[in-house]
């Protein structure tokens, strides 16, 4: 099947088959308790006879830009929310299309657990019987010590009432097995998990580019050493900025993106509120 990623110039195509792995046990993920449970088995419709058919992997493939960014870029000229949001992690602009797709480059770029999230990240193209299929995953997660995760986002379970669709994003996510990564289906609602944390989560993020001084950081370590890393939101802001907390507040949530701290974002915050130094 042509395709006009087959001649451009800035993206590179990759067959599966050089990136599937031999060897693992690529379904841990179904019996380890440590692994979030989600919606990802809603695709599961003809999974079984996916694992035993090896044209997914001898005859598909990954595209990716050259460069690592986005493959679909957009520019806020669509008929429905779209736009590009910096990410300080990644260091690089991320495309995002629907409010959902935005909500989770910002709780990802605040979760202490992602070393780096890339939105539209690659094309897969694989065949299923007679018919070729294109899947763009909406997000590439990479964690510390963890798969690389693609995640394909939805705001409900409504959005997979199409069987054909479903087919495709089961080759997706047998394809992921195969290259020992995870393919996650994320819901809105996993995304925000109340008004607190989504309201947490645009605060921290806003904050991913404040300026922090040597004054601070030297407060921010000197504390640290002398009282170990556990404490809280609000003596931490009046350490970092003695004359103006609401100051020190922001560099925490700054630092939080720098995983330099680890805080609950699903609560109401408090001066109380526990944090840990990292």
């Amino acid at each position: 099947m042509s395709s006009p990623f087959d001649t451009h110039p800035d993206r590179i195509r990759i067959p599966l088959s050089q990136k599937v792995v031999h060897g693992l046990e690529l379904d841990r993920e179904l019996r380890d308790d440590t692994i979030i449970p989600d919606r990802t088995l809603l695709v599961s419709d003809g999974e079984a006879a996916l694992k035993g058919d090896e044209r997914l992997i001898s005859m598909g493939e990954m595209i990716v830009e050259r460069d690592g960014g986005s493959l679909r870029t957009f520019a806020g000229n669509l008929a429905h929310e779209n736009g590009w949001w910096p990410s300080l992690k990644r260091r690089r602009l991320q495309h995002w299309e629907g409010e959902t797709q935005r909500q989770a480059l910002m709780a990802l770029e605040c979760d202490f657990s992602v070393e780096w999230a890339q939105s539209e990240p690659c094309l897969l193209r694989f065949p299923i019987g007679d018919e070729w299929f294109e899947w763009y995953a909406d997000i590439h997660v990479s964690r510390f010590d963890a798969p690389e995760e693609l995640w394909e986002i939805k705001k409900d379970e409504r959005q997979l009432e199409d069987p054909r669709y479903r087919l495709k994003l089961a080759g997706a996510r047998e394809i992921c097995r195969r290259i020992g990564w995870r393919f996650r289906l994320v819901m809105a609602d996993e995304i925000a998990i109340n008004r607190h944390h989504r309201d947490n989560v645009e605060l921290f993020a806003s904050r991913r580019f404040v300026t922090i001084g040597p004054e601070h950081m030297r407060r921010f370590e000197d504390f640290a050493l002398r009282n170990g890393t556990e404490t809280t939101y609000g003596e931490l802001a009046n350490i970092i900025e003695p004359t103006c907390p609401a100051r020190g507040a922001a560099i925490i949530q700054g630092l939080t993106i720098r995983r330099r701290i680890d805080i609950e974002l699903h609560d109401f915050l408090t001066n109380r509120t526990p944090l840990r130094i990292h």
